[in-house]
């Protein structure tokens, strides 16, 4: 319903007028409610949420806002159990938010569930005690997470966050990160520090290789040490395998695992070898074979981090 406001409208008629058009809107929308059987009269989320929560309803079941009460059906069946709906949004698949600035409190979080779109209220999203939760922390160079989990970050302004693991990716919980603020890269800024530090641990926890022209050794190395990670054989394991490295004094990683494939894969005497002639991979000697191969295995126990290669005898 659109509202026509004149020039002579006085500042408590428009107060009245958008008052009035709330009201309607909620009412019809409450209507839709009561008629689809979806009534909810009394919220749990929180006494806050009590407040108003019927209104906000409303507003968002309002053909204006284009959502309907079946998007709403996990959020009503999952009412009183505030895991449920945070395990959703931070393990979900497809999770958006959208919402306008000035009316954020009746915007939503969305995300896929069993094959349907399904929405949350901004304001219904439970909160969580960060000061309960573990930290990131790595134990004797193991970096070891539970999957689909939550743990605390601290950023370097001492601010506490909420952080997620999710099959080898790592970072802010969206729960958080979508209602969150936005912010620019300038002077201290929590979200971009974030940000770096996830992306750097994602990548890890998936077994990827960390390129220089991305992240600055720097950049790597402080994060490493940020989770308790020194230089040397380090590993992490975050609901994708575990996934071992080697980080250097200079913050250069090195992917082992990938490190030892490529050298068990290549034919030493086709580049330039000759059966027999011995490699000193970390620390432990291995000789090629008849077939040109060398045969390492990621379980021995490695004591360098080094590897010396012997001197070829032809030209390649």
């Amino acid at each position: 319903m659109a509202i026509n406001i004149s020039d002579k409208t006085s500042a408590y008629q428009i107060q009245y007028l958008q008052s009035t058009h709330r009201t309607m809107s909620a009412q019809g929308a409450l209507k839709i409610l009561s008629e689809s059987g979806k009534k909810q009269d009394r919220l749990s989320i929180s006494r806050t949420a009590q407040s108003f929560s019927k209104e906000s309803i409303a507003a968002l079941i309002d053909k204006s806002a284009n959502v309907s009460t079946s998007e709403l059906s996990y959020y009503f069946a999952n009412y009183n159990n505030p895991g449920a709906i945070l395990n959703a949004i931070n393990f979900g698949e497809n999770v958006s938010c959208g919402y306008n600035p000035d009316f954020k409190e009746y915007g939503v979080i969305s995300f896929d569930y069993n094959g349907s779109r399904q929405v949350v209220p901004n304001y219904a999203v439970p909160k969580i005690n960060t000061s309960t939760l573990p930290y990131v922390r790595a134990v004797n160079n193991s970096l070891v997470l539970n999957n689909r989990s939550y743990y605390s970050w601290t950023t370097c302004s001492g601010s506490k966050y909420t952080w997620t693991v999710n099959n080898g990716k790592i970072g802010w919980a969206a729960s958080e990160s979508l209602l969150a603020e936005h912010t620019n890269r300038k002077g201290t800024n929590d979200k971009w520090e974030m940000r770096k530090a996830s992306n750097i641990l994602s990548e890890l926890a998936q077994g990827k290789s960390l390129w220089g022209y991305i992240y600055r050794n720097e950049e790597v190395l402080s994060v490493c040490e940020k989770v308790g990670i020194s230089p040397g054989f380090f590993s992490i394991d975050a609901g994708a395998g575990k996934h071992t490295y080697i980080l250097q004094e200079s913050g250069k990683t090195i992917n082992f695992d990938a490190n030892i494939k490529r050298l068990n894969d290549i034919n030493w005497i086709e580049i330039g070898y000759r059966e027999g002639d011995t490699f000193s991979v970390y620390g432990n000697e291995y000789v090629i074979d008849h077939t040109g191969h060398i045969k390492v295995s990621p379980d021995d126990t490695f004591t360098s981090t080094e590897i010396v290669y012997p001197s070829r005898s032809q030209k390649i």
